[in-house]
């Protein structure tokens, strides 16, 4: 098996298409995928039809955002995207995403580094994310790169960072439990917190129906991998393992990076979709 369960398309702030993203994923001869865009599950049909023509196992996702001034994104795996309850949480989130987005470009303007709203939702084409403001700054001339605009101007602290509406993680978890999916703790290195302090959300996380951990990442080295893997099998929670990739121009990754070191991959995600049709 060769699974990446994380994956973006343009559906949140990937730069490939639904369908464009599963054969990308093919031809590098994946066998299993999840699509885990922010907040939205608008990608998942095209998806889905693709990898069923491609005859690759395919797990329905989203990668929802909690947390305010520190962000903790949760993974939901199996989720039905039909579900009232999961839409209208993800409606919710994008007109807060539209609103954030109108603020950030009201904050540059006034700083001097003017951009167009009607251009962030053009890059955008789906939900709109923070790459979508950085874009529209690096073809203004204000940025040399995406990284370079977020490090400029739109993390906490810049002038033009805004930060989102606070999401309790159990909501975020109660959301993907009545869509029918299994929460997991994305990149948790991504946290930049010590290992107790981890282990003690997590603890308190599981209680609030908290599944599994995100052990294998790009964000997550070589030496703090044993660590999150004994974490979560300590708590009895599922284990997975994504590159998190959104397309070269977002950020520096590629489908499946980091995860060839994944050694007990095919029990895993096997173990994950046991708990995706338990949880039905």
């Amino acid at each position: 098996m060769k699974a990446d369960l994380h994956l973006h398309s343009t559906a949140s702030d990937g730069t490939c298409a639904p369908d464009e993203l599963v054969r990308r994923a093919h031809a590098m001869g994946l066998t299993c995928i999840a699509l885990t865009d922010h907040d939205s599950a608008e990608g998942v049909a095209a998806a889905a039809r693709e990898a069923k023509r491609l005859q690759l196992a395919f797990i329905p996702g989203v990668e929802l955002s909690c947390g305010a001034s520190k962000e903790i994104h949760i993974l939901g795996y199996g989720v039905d995207p039909g579900c009232a309850a999961f839409t209208a949480f993800c409606r919710r989130r994008r007109q807060e995403r539209e609103e954030r987005a109108e603020q950030m470009v009201e904050r540059l303007i006034a700083a001097g580094k003017p951009i167009a709203l009607s251009r962030v939702r053009e890059l955008a084409r789906g939900v709109i994310a923070r790459p979508h403001v950085a874009r529209a700054l690096v073809e203004a001339g204000h940025a040399s790169s995406v990284s370079d605009a977020f490090d400029r101007f739109l993390t906490p602290g810049r002038c033009a960072y805004v930060p989102k509406r606070e999401v309790r993680v159990a909501e975020a978890v109660e959301v993907i439990r009545q869509a029918g999916g299994v929460a997991v703790l994305a990149h948790p290195m991504e946290l930049k917190m010590g290992e107790a302090a981890l282990t003690s959300l997590v603890e308190a996380w599981k209680a609030q129906g908290l599944a599994g951990i995100e052990v294998y990442h790009p964000s997550a080295a070589n030496n703090q991998t044993p660590f999150l893997l004994s974490l979560a099998r300590r708590e009895g929670l599922l284990v997975t393992g994504g590159s998190d990739y959104h397309g070269e121009t977002v950020r520096d990754s590629a489908i499946f990076q980091g995860l060839d070191r994944w050694r007990t991959m095919e029990d895993d995600v096997r173990a994950l979709v046991c708990a995706i049709e338990g949880s039905v």
